[in-house]
């Protein structure tokens, strides 16, 4: 569905360029909105976000990505320009979203998936929960990760690496 309205969007449908900024908002609203820690910035970026789509919507293949990956590329680039520009960081690690315009109720993960994500993240080594809360929840880069933790570039993704393999195990058991 997405992919469609991207090819509609470049062909130029405002029809379509509607149907892309309902379908996105519940998606991508909640991620800048965590990542930019106000909704004044994370409404910001997403309205850029749809602005980069519908000039990039030509370029995009869908043998190459998928359309919500897509999407979410370009929203996650943008919001961490963003952060880079402005030299903050978000005051929260997990914002409650409910209630914030663009938001829908069912958007958040049910309340025993992020029970589980808690308990999965209790189980890593703390350097490594550390490392995956700063680069998922406050948008640091692998770069300003390794400076703000004093160790090498190739170790911090490493050590990312497998503590999100060690999370997706963790969430995979019974």
């Amino acid at each position: 569905m997405l992919e469609d309205l991207l090819r509609r969007v470049s062909a130029g449908s405002d029809e379509a360029f509607e149907a892309l900024y309902r379908l996105l908002k519940p998606k991508l609203y909640p991620m800048l909105y965590r990542m930019l820690g106000t909704p004044e910035e994370a409404e910001e970026v997403f309205h850029d976000t749809l602005l980069k789509l519908r000039a990039a919507a030509t370029g995009f293949d869908p043998e190459k990505a998928r359309a919500a990956t897509f999407a979410r590329v370009i929203a996650r680039n943008l919001a961490l320009s963003r952060l880079r520009a402005r030299r903050a960081r978000p005051q929260r690690l997990e914002p409650d979203v409910h209630g914030l315009p663009g938001v829908a109720a069912a958007d958040p993960p049910p309340v025993e998936d992020r029970v589980r994500v808690r308990r999965a993240l209790a189980r890593l080594d703390p350097l490594e929960r550390r490392l995956l809360e700063a680069a998922f929840y406050q948008g640091y880069s692998h770069r300003e990760l390794a400076e703000a933790f004093g160790l090498p570039l190739g170790t911090t993704k490493s050590k990312l690496r497998r503590a999100l393999r060690k999370l997706r195990n963790y969430l995979e058991e019974p």
